[in-house]
């Protein structure tokens, strides 16, 4: 992995100016590759599978992105093996850096921002999303991004983690650990972490199923000055970035405990469940991916999200008492992970 030193643009000398570093479009694609190359190389060294880079160019103005993909091959089956150890981790999973310039901003990424007509943009960001092997590591969303248009601005991003086995206390520790841990982020940049946590619990969810995607994050949009009592641009980059940059230490444990453990086909099976919902939010009510469509960007990067296999057993309803009904009533409805004390407190399984 090329790891690449990013620098904010300065504005040019004057000699009747002081220096200053202003805080540019270009400046913040340059650190929003950094992100990039920080989470690529924390995959590498965690599974030791390498990434393959398709660079792209925006056919719909100017721009492009570098989109790195990982994918395990089809003869590994974490099924037919008794060594888990010998299988990649990661069945897919994707880090995505764009940089984009259009004639006009499309309408899934306003949301409620009124802007002039043919409004000219820039927008950058960077996404990823892992999806495992092993159902006894969770799925991993991320998300970075920022737009610009006309003299509008304005930050986004958010996490969220999607569990396929919860029952367990060790891994109710590392979910409440991993809330923990975006409520550090949020202390860090003095952002209101419940505020934004609730907005992850309000928009992750599969309406049509009334149930959320996963055990939550956090989630945040159109942060500006106005909309953030004042805090600048430098303050918002920074928080979106450390963000990013925190992503690898929130996820570590969960890759360390899961990787070597035996699986079950009923455990591969409510995965494939559960991977099911992932694409239907991300096909149904996920503003990122209509965003990309609708502006004319890359169809195979945007859909890199999803995840290799699915399925969609009719009517399915996990046994109660099951570790897959454990897991499926953590999704029912919100839950304050970062104060829980004790996880003894939390259902677990009835079933031996």
């Amino acid at each position: 992995v090329t790891m690449e030193t990013a620098e904010g643009a300065q504005s040019p000398i004057a000699t009747t100016q002081p220096i200053t570093d202003e805080l540019t479009v270009d400046g913040i694609e340059a650190e929003f590759k950094r992100v990039q190359d920080h989470i690529s190389q924390f995959l590498v060294d965690e599974t030791q599978q390498q990434f393959v880079e398709d660079l792209w160019d925006f056919e719909k103005g100017k721009g492009g992105g570098r989109s790195r993909l990982w994918e395990a091959p089809e003869s590994s089956d974490l099924l037919k093996t008794e060594e888990p150890r010998n299988i990649p981790v990661l069945e897919k999973a994707g880090v995505n850096y764009s940089g984009i310039e259009g004639p006009s901003m499309p309408t899934s990424a306003l949301a409620g921002i009124k802007l002039p007509e043919n409004t000219p943009y820039r927008a950058t960001g960077v996404s990823l999303v892992f999806h495992p092997q092993s159902p006894h590591i969770p799925t991993v969303h991320m998300n970075i991004r920022f737009f610009q248009c006309g003299e509008t601005w304005w930050f986004g991003g958010g996490i969220d983690l999607t569990p396929y086995s919860a029952h367990e206390r060790p891994v109710q520790s590392m979910i409440v650990n991993f809330h923990r841990g975006l409520r550090g982020v949020c202390e860090r940049a003095a952002m209101d972490y419940e505020q934004h946590k609730q907005v992850c619990d309000k928009y992750f969810v599969i309406q049509h199923r009334a149930e959320a995607r996963g055990v939550g994050g956090i989630f945040c949009d159109h942060l500006n000055s106005d909309t953030t009592a004042g805090k600048t641009k430098r303050q918002l980059f920074d928080f979106v970035c450390d963000l990013g940059m925190t992503l690898p230490d929130l996820y570590r444990p969960f890759i360390h405990y899961g990787k070597n453990k035996l699986v079950t086909p009923e455990q591969r099976e409510f995965q494939l469940v559960r991977r099911g919902r992932y694409v239907e939010f991300n096909l149904v009510y996920d503003r990122g991916t209509k965003f990309g469509l609708q502006s004319g960007g890359r169809t195979a990067s945007i859909l890199m999200s999803l995840p290799p296999k699915a399925n969609w057993p009719y009517d399915y309803v996990p046994p109660e008492g099951s570790p897959q009904w454990v897991l499926t009533s953590f999704c029912q409805h919100p839950i304050d992970w970062a104060n829980i004390d004790d996880v003894t407190t939390l259902i677990t399984t009835t079933q031996q």
